[in-house]
C-alpha cells in the first residue's frame, strides 16, 4: 500500500464496509458532498471542508467526522438532515462542505 493511500484510509472514521471501495483494496472512497444526497439516504461523515470557522460552526452544529447522519428533506437552496437525533438545515453551500460515505 502507498503511503498516500494509507493516509486516505485514516481519514475514515471506521473500519465500515461502505468506506472501502472493495474488499481487497482497502481504498478509501473520497465520498460525496451533503449536497448531493437523496431523501431518505443514510451515512457517515468522513470529512468537512472549507476554512476553520466554517468547519467549527458545523462541529457546534454536530456535523463532525465519524457522526451517523441522514438526509430528512431536499430544497431547493438547502438540506434537512438528521444528525445525532436532531434535525438541522443548512444551505447547499455549507452541505458542500460536509463530505460523507454513504451506507450501501
Amino acid at each position: 500500500m502507498s503511503p498516500r493511500s494509507a493516509s486516505r484510509i485514516e481519514e475514515c472514521c471506521c473500519d465500515c464496509a461502505n468506506c472501502h471501495k472493495s474488499s481487497d483494496s482497502k481504498e478509501h472512497a473520497s465520498g460525496i458532498p451533503l449536497s448531493l444526497s437523496k431523501t431518505g439516504e443514510k451515512g457517515v461523515i468522513i470529512r468537512i471542508t472549507g476554512r476553520e470557522e466554517v468547519r467549527r460552526y458545523l462541529e457546534g452544529l454536530g456535523f463532525t467526522t465519524g457522526t451517523h447522519v441522514s438526509t430528512v428533506c431536499l430544497d431547493s437552496g438547502g438540506v434537512i438532515m438528521d444528525v445525532k437525533g436532531s434535525k438541522i438545515a443548512i444551505d447547499g453551500r455549507m452541505a458542500s462542505r460536509i463530505m460523507f460515505c454513504p451506507e450501501r
